[in-house]
């Protein structure tokens, strides 16, 4: 159902019109609140209410950014720049942050969630090397940076391990 479906249509239950109205409602997000106004329909006859997807998820929008501005969390693309600049993948994100869904580490970074502000502390820390480095040993993520050393290492150690190539060449003696 569209914004624009419902101005001035017919309530089929009373033969009344409906009209744009707004309210103030609470919208809780993630433990956090923020009042908005959502603009809702209503008949002019019977005062049936209807609240349209498009209304709700716009009051829901508006909401996020006042919570996210009065809080001062990390906006979604601050979230994915993090996650890159550590150079972990969203599902590891997700593990190093106390085995998140990784759905909602992908939320957060597309803006369909919001972070609380336990969360939105954690992401910041990890930007502590020796936070991170704890964090991700305790997942049981290894951090790019090691997973090159150690692939590196495993290069070395399988050519220094390996028996050098020989090559037999006849001998004078026998022939």
């Amino acid at each position: 159902m569209s914004l624009s479906s419902l101005e001035g249509s017919l309530h089929r239950g009373c033969g009344g019109r409906y009209a744009l109205h707004t309210e103030q409602v609470t919208v809780r997000l993630s433990g956090m609140a923020s009042e908005v106004t959502r603009e809702f329909f209503r008949c002019e006859k019977c005062e049936h209410e209807q609240r349209t997807i498009e209304q709700r998820d716009a009051a829901e929008k508006q909401a996020t950014d006042q919570i996210r501005a009065a809080h001062g969390l990390l906006l979604p693309k601050e979230i994915k720049q993090l996650r890159e600049s550590i150079g972990l993948t969203s599902a590891q994100l997700a593990d190093v942050c106390y085995g998140t869904p990784k759905g909602i580490v992908a939320g957060w970074e597309k803006g369909r969630y919001l972070q609380n502000r336990e969360a939105d502390a954690l992401l910041r820390s990890l930007l502590d090397p020796e936070t991170l480095e704890y964090r991700a040993s305790r997942a049981g993520v290894v951090l790019p940076s090691l997973a090159d050393a150690v692939a590196v290492a495993a290069v070395a150690a399988g050519s220094a391990g390996a028996a050098p190539e020989t090559v037999s060449t006849p001998s004078a003696d026998e022939d």
